[in-house]
């Protein structure tokens, strides 16, 4: 996992707080962990931003050092943002000790072309994380999956991946990860006449038919007189 470093502040309580700090393009955030009281902190909304628009995003370790307090690791834990800016409102920080494993959810990257896309089948991809269990040194960035063996109606599991050295799966339970599914078929209709529609359908849009027996002759066509029975 990628190591950034990251300088916060200890941030007051109270009303309005929050609200400054975002004027002054800070995020209020919250550090937290086992041997760690809840701290609320504040970090640079600049450095942040930085800080996640790396290839491992928000799946990094971080050396957080605090003005005038101690320094030490944390990963980002939970955040929550503006729906229409898309900027950080609030970040929580975990702190977290080198000899403590840790359950995570890393990105999954699907790498190759499969046989069955080739061949016309489409590539469904059922999760975009994975549930891991790794000393914080150990955790991948990602975890990568080659689907070139995948013909159509194939599926790619979690327990089929092969999982860097001090990495886990801690789950007893298995799930599909992508699957190459047959491609939709759209059948063409053909629409039929309603019964006795035929002959009408016929004489309106056939050029030259033949008018449907009893039918009005059409508008300038010529009429032959009938014949006399002797």
């Amino acid at each position: 996992m990628k190591k950034v470093a990251l300088t916060a502040e200890k941030r007051e309580r109270g009303k309005g707080v929050s609200r400054r700090l975002r004027s002054d393009k800070r995020i209020p955030a919250v550090l937290y962990g086992k041997s760690v009281d809840p701290m609320p902190i504040s970090v640079d909304w600049l450095e942040m931003e930085k800080l996640v628009k790396g290839e491992a995003g928000m799946n990094v370790m971080v050396d957080l050092s605090i003005a005038g307090g101690d320094s030490g690791m944390a990963l980002i834990r939970d955040y929550q943002a503006d729906p229409f800016k898309r900027k950080f409102t609030h970040i929580d920080f975990q702190a977290i000790t080198m000899t403590d494993k840790l359950e995570i959810e890393v990105p999954i990257d699907l790498v190759g072309q499969s046989i069955g896309v080739k061949e016309g089948g489409v590539l469904e991809q059922m999760r975009r994380t994975l549930h891991i269990a790794a000393l914080p040194d150990k955790i991948p960035s990602k975890i990568e999956i080659d689907i070139t063996g995948l013909n159509i109606g194939d599926s790619f599991h979690a327990n089929e991946i092969n999982l860097p050295e001090g990495v886990e799966f801690p789950h007893v339970g298995n799930y599909t990860i992508a699957a190459v599914v047959p491609p939709t078929k759209v059948e063409e209709t053909v629409a039929v006449p309603a019964e006795g529609a035929e002959g009408v359908a016929l004489a309106e849009g056939v050029e030259g038919a033949a008018p449907a027996e009893g039918a009005a002759p059409a508008e300038g066509a010529e009429t032959k007189p009938e014949e006399k029975k002797e």
